[in-house]
């Protein structure tokens, strides 16, 4: 059978400035992190309340791209992708290569047979608690409850802290309907429902994470809902649910409060629910989430690292 053959591609981009802020800042700046969840390299932008991309223009056209996988090195300011051989050719392609070398040095290469097998050994399975994450390479535990995640365009494979302290802290949650925000590749709402929760629904601004996450589903012959929109805009209507994971970033966290606590007039709040998971978040950003959430306190918080996940109930 013949294997089919794949071109590695690796961006070399200028570092940005924020980043460099950012080093020079020591411990008090923001934290580069490498993480092969699909999402890798964060940097705090203009905006110091919210996290991207250290190059976010390049990561979009990379994604669009729809490669066989990609990384980020360096900080985010190295990419690496693969395409098959022969995509290249595609206009579509041509043209988005065409503003990957323009933003910066594009080398481009033969990859030796046999690469995305030793790509796919980096990806090991993770037991949290109850759950078992693995790729699909990997087979189910008899003993553990079964999550499987493709690793590729959309983020949360279990490998970020964040995701991870999600999936522990929903196992200590009455199950319930869920709603999961910014729900990447799925793996929070496929994971609420092999511990119980229904109906779950999953909401991301991205359509190419909601289209993995639907490839995902089949993976695991689940069937949550997973819907294309922005969960923080009052305009876009979202279902009831007791439980609301939001593994976003600081910014739109303080934005979808509003929709949480009472209005300017005093009003009831548009939802309700009665456990809130905040998570993407800085350590250092915490009592700012905790302020915005007017009528919830602070039941549990998770803590790995330079990231921080707040788990806050409803007062009655």
């Amino acid at each position: 059978m013949t294997r089919t053959q794949y071109t590695r591609y690796t961006l070399r981009l200028t570092p940005v400035a924020a980043a460099a802020e950012a080093a020079a800042a020591g411990p008090a700046g923001a934290e580069l992190v490498d993480d092969w969840s699909g999402t890798a390299a964060y940097v705090s932008g203009a905006d110091p309340a919210a996290l991207d991309y250290a190059h976010p223009e390049a990561v979009d056209i990379i994604r669009a791209l729809q490669p066989a996988g990609w990384q980020e090195a360096d900080g985010g300011d190295t990419l690496t992708f693969w395409l098959a051989e022969g995509a290249e050719a595609d206009g579509p392609a041509v043209r988005a290569l065409a503003r990957l070398g323009a933003l910066g040095a594009l080398e481009v290469s033969r990859e030796r047979p046999g690469w995305e097998d030793a790509w796919r050994r980096f990806h090991k399975p993770r037991v949290l608690g109850r759950l078992y994450v693995r790729p699909p390479w990997y087979p189910a535990r008899d003993d553990l409850l079964d999550v499987v995640v493709e690793a590729g365009l959309a983020f949360g494979t279990g490998g970020h802290a964040s995701t991870r302290q999600c999936l522990e802290e929903i196992q200590v949650i009455p199950p319930g309907p869920l709603l999961d925000l910014g729900s990447g590749s799925g793996v929070v709402s496929f994971a609420a429902l092999r511990l119980g929760f229904a109906p779950v629904c999953g909401v991301d601004i991205d359509p190419v994470a909601v289209h993995a996450a639907a490839g995902n589903a089949a993976l695991n012959g689940l069937s949550p809902t997973f819907l294309v929109g922005d969960a923080t805009a009052p305009s876009y209507a979202l279902p009831a649910a007791d439980t609301v994971v939001a593994n976003i970033a600081l910014d739109p966290i303080l934005r979808l409060a509003r929709r949480f606590v009472p209005g300017a007039d005093g009003g009831a709040p548009e939802l309700r629910p009665a456990h809130l998971l905040l998570a993407g978040l800085l350590v250092e950003q915490g009592a700012q989430a905790v302020a915005a959430f007017a009528g919830y306190e602070t039941a549990s918080r998770r803590q790995d690292g330079t990231w921080l996940m707040l788990h806050l109930t409803r007062v009655a």
